[in-house]
């Protein structure tokens, strides 16, 4: 099942195991120049193409942390949505995004414990324009939510 619940206000006893909600994003120069702004991380790993090329990258890489936090968009505008309060996430990056990918994120819930109203979701991010040669996942993890009351 797909929810569609931005804006809505979701109470612990809402949610199912299984429910599940996406967003795509793609990724612009603007926004990792912004994140390194913003961060201070200006690893040139991030912002420097030729380095990024000297070891080994095709292209700038997307930091970890601007993958996150489109995640953490999912989270508190569709699901948990705007009760959720992220106590916990582990995350791990398996292939490096780039400039110009549409990064694709769904988050499904696989377990709740409603007395202390808590959901846990699996976390997936995957590239929707790969290169068949190359794997799919860029993030991939669980986070906890407490839904607030």
């Amino acid at each position: 099942m797909k929810l569609t619940t931005k804006g809505r206000s979701k109470d612990i006893c809402d949610f199912r195991v299984g429910d599940t909600a996406e967003i795509s994003w793609l990724v612009t120069d603007k926004e990792i120049a912004a994140f390194a702004e913003l961060s201070g991380d200006h690893n040139p790993l991030h912002i420097d193409k030729s380095f990024a090329n000297s070891v080994g990258f095709k292209d700038c890489v997307v930091h970890g942390y601007l993958l996150g936090s489109k995640l953490s968009a999912l989270l508190g505008m569709h699901l948990p949505g705007k009760r959720c309060l992220i106590v916990e996430q582990k995350l791990a990056y398996p292939e490096p995004a780039y400039v110009g990918d549409t990064l694709n994120y769904r988050v499904n819930v696989i377990n709740i414990n409603a007395s202390m109203r808590v959901i846990e979701l699996k976390v997936s991010v995957t590239k929707s324009n790969k290169d068949p040669d190359q794997r799919n996942t860029v993030a991939r993890g669980k986070v906890i939510c407490k839904i607030l009351s």
